[in-house]
């Protein structure tokens, strides 16, 4: 009762009254057009405030529909890039391997009495210049000491001790090595061997008789001497003349044909691991 005699109930009574009887009054002397012009002036306000809201509405969705058009086109650039990576390595795989091929059937054709074997390098000595090497090829692959070891370049050195499945390597750089040798331009007989400060450098000796004829720039060859290594593989050259201290004697230093700093950009080698002697006949 009391809410009944409140005044925000006789005022709420008043407006729904008015509300109910004004409409109906103009409608009675055909003011039907106030009626209208009235209720759109009302609706006006709330029909801003929902086109302010549908356009949000929308724009929101836009948004969102944006974003995931952003994400698929995304996604797919990423494949396309690990695509053309793929085909990047591949191409470079490819490459290396025609150019590996390449030596090999060089080697082959220039050698045609070598049996050869290929291995790859998977290991060396650290430092600067590594003069012993690891091969993955052993004595399951016919591999035995004492087999020498080459590049398309020139000689690396001679299988020293065999594995199952590997074996090592001792290079010509190494203090431990011997080789017979001739020079191209006056067939000058003489040994290269490894020596311990020229190791380090990734170069070796040569010993010669003293009254032969060495220049500087004459390339050195295998001379076939001794039970390892075959005629006619390449060394290297000469690129200076010293007198031993101990000796007096003169010595040629050798360079040889394989960088022994960058032995990891070699990749792969070949083992000499027979002969094919109706060629060689």
């Amino acid at each position: 009762m009391k809410f009944i005699k409140s005044k925000f109930f006789i005022v709420c009574v008043i407006i729904a009254v008015i509300i109910v009887l004004v409409p109906s009054v103009l409608a009675a002397f055909g003011q039907v057009d106030i009626i209208r012009s009235g209720l759109k002036t009302i609706a006006k306000p709330f029909e801003w405030c929902g086109g302010k809201v549908a356009g949000a509405i929308d724009g929101f969705v836009s948004v969102f529909k944006d974003y995931d058009e952003l994400v698929k086109e995304n996604e797919e650039l990423k494949a396309e890039i690990e695509a053309l990576k793929h085909q990047s390595s591949d191409n470079e795989v490819l490459k290396t391997e025609n150019e590996w091929l390449r030596e090999y059937l060089e080697l082959h054709n220039n050698n045609p009495q070598f049996v050869l074997t290929d291995a790859d390098i998977i290991s060396h000595e650290a430092g600067n210049y590594s003069t012993v090497l690891t091969l993955n090829k052993g004595a399951v692959h016919g591999i035995k000491n004492n087999m020498p070891v080459i590049t398309s370049s020139g000689l690396l050195g001679h299988v020293t001790e065999t594995g199952l499945d590997w074996c090592k390597v001792v290079s010509i750089v190494e203090t431990s090595s011997t080789v017979g040798v001739y020079t191209d331009r006056t067939g000058v007989i003489g040994t290269v061997e490894g020596d311990i400060a020229l190791r380090q450098q990734g170069k070796c000796l040569m010993s010669y008789a003293a009254d032969a004829d060495i220049k500087v720039g004459d390339r050195v060859y295998t001379s076939g001497t001794g039970s390892v290594y075959p005629n006619g593989l390449y060394i290297g050259r000469i690129i200076s003349i010293e007198a031993d201290e101990a000796t007096r004697k003169l010595k040629a230093v050798v360079e040889p044909s394989i960088d022994f700093s960058k032995l990891d950009s070699l990749g792969s080698v070949m083992i000499i691991c027979g002969y094919d002697k109706e060629v060689a006949q």
